[in-house]
């Protein structure tokens, strides 16, 4: 009897919305930082630019390889072990940081329903309790996280619904102007948009880590990645616009207020709408922190199964098949980390690390592309190669120069340590019977 899971694509791209775009929260940083007219010419460029090429080479991926493990199965593929073991190396050392990143971010937004005031223990212990409820969630499978994605984006939008109604009846303020910051030049403002834009459009790729595990997962991932990029375009345009032209003060507009979406919604709705918003930037917060758990878990099971990572990541629960030590073992990691670093510091980290698989996975698509151009899919981009191969080239130049342009040396240094990483795990695992299971292992899947 076969233990995958029969999940519908809606379900599929209601996870990867809230991965991609956490109900659009945080969006408002783009505001205050390049201005409103950028603003709106970046909503415009980056479907284009970043989240269509992104998502479609996702799509196409997942049909070739509908196995779990995603970007680090795509790198290992296409382009050989040797790659593969950087770009699993790299996302997995990501996958200690993102659940800490999204755990103060979902702390932030609860903290401020507490009737009490929240210290330093005590916010770490709220981080904490976030983290095993939603290791526990996770261990329980796959189904349920995509029903909750469901019922929280759902949740996560009405508030918005609400304020573009009261935006439409209050508008004041010309949504596009000024087009930058007066200390800004145009270069400048357009670099810092799509860098930030790039930021709220990642995550594509992170339901192919669990492909194996989804019937039908080479047919419905892909559809489901296609059918999320609209859905994100849109939302980010409507969330905005509307408000900008209700409220203005476009340089006061940040996440972290003067004017955030809870302020916005405060100014507009009252305090209903502000609590409302508050507690939907929690929900699709925490949401994110139980996705990047699972799909992580996913990643670095995959990655133990080729011999590349410690052995115990590998193990599958009895009843519920999903992998619980890789769970467990990085929600701890997740939990002490908690205690030492902010949400931007961790976001800085994560951005350099998530870049080399990034690019790696344009690469092997692009090389997939040149080796086997007839090559039939269950999904396949409908250009032609060579027009799909000039197509990748845009993010990869776009991403590359964005992310290491300020932190090429931190990086390469983090990149750098899976040389060594790589001669410890083939030491280890090379010629003993568990590397042995999992050759054989490999040679049955391609068979």
């Amino acid at each position: 009897m076969s233990n995958k899971k029969k999940i519908s694509v809606f379900a599929l791209a209601m996870m990867i919305c809230v991965t991609v775009a956490g109900g659009g929260f945080g969006i408002e940083d783009l505001v205050g930082s390049v201005g409103p007219g950028m603003t709106m010419l970046v909503f415009i460029l980056i479907p284009f630019v970043w989240s269509l090429p992104f998502g479609l080479s996702s799509a196409e991926l997942s049909s070739v390889w509908p196995e779990d493990g995603g970007m680090y199965t795509w790198a290992k593929e296409g382009l050989g072990e040797k790659a593969g073991f950087v770009s699993g190396w790299c996302y997995t050392i990501a996958g200690f940081v993102e659940p800490a990143t999204f755990a103060v971010l979902s702390a932030n937004y609860m903290k401020m329903l507490l009737p009490i005031e929240v210290n330093d223990f005590t916010y770490w212990c709220l981080c904490a309790a976030l983290i095993i409820v939603f290791a526990i969630i996770n261990i329980i499978g796959i189904k349920l996280v995509s029903n909750l994605a469901t019922v929280i984006t759902i949740l996560a939008i009405i508030p918005f619904i609400i304020l573009i109604v009261l935006s439409f009846m209050n508008i004041e303020y010309s949504p596009v102007e000024p087009l930058k910051p007066e200390n800004m030049s145009f270069l400048e403002a357009a670099g810092q948009g799509l860098l930030i834009g790039i930021w709220f459009n990642t995550g594509f790729e992170t339901i192919s880590t669990m492909s194996g595990d989804i019937q039908d997962g080479s047919k419905k991932v892909p559809k489901a990645i296609v059918l999320a990029i609209p859905i994100i375009s849109i939302m980010y345009i409507l969330w905005v616009m509307p408000a900008l032209s209700a409220v203005g003060n476009w340089q006061d507009w940040s996440s972290e207020g003067p004017l955030s979406f809870v302020e916005i919604g405060e100014i507009l709705g009252g305090a209903p709408l502000r609590w409302a918003f508050v507690a939907a930037g929690s929900l699709a917060s925490m949401m994110i922190l139980c996705e990047y758990i699972l799909a992580y878990a996913y990643l670095m099971k995959a990655f133990a199964e080729k011999g590349q990572f410690f052995r115990i990541f590998a193990k599958e629960h009895k009843r519920f098949h999903t992998p619980y030590a890789a769970i467990i073992i990085m929600s701890v990691v997740s939990i002490i980390l908690c205690s030492s670093g902010s949400f931007i510091e961790f976001v800085g980290l994560a951005s350099i690390l998530y870049a080399v698989p990034v690019i790696m996975m344009f690469i092997s698509n692009i090389k997939l592309r040149i080796k086997q151009p007839d090559m039939e899919l269950d999904f396949k981009v409908p250009l032609p190669n060579k027009v799909y191969i000039v197509y990748l080239c845009f993010p990869i130049v776009i991403y590359g120069a964005s992310i290491f342009a300020d932190n090429w040396i931190v990086g390469l240094g983090l990149a750098a340590t899976s040389i060594p990483a790589y001669i410890f795990f083939k030491k280890i695992y090379s010629g003993g019977r568990y590397w042995a299971e999992c050759q054989e292992k490999q040679n049955r899947l391609s068979e």
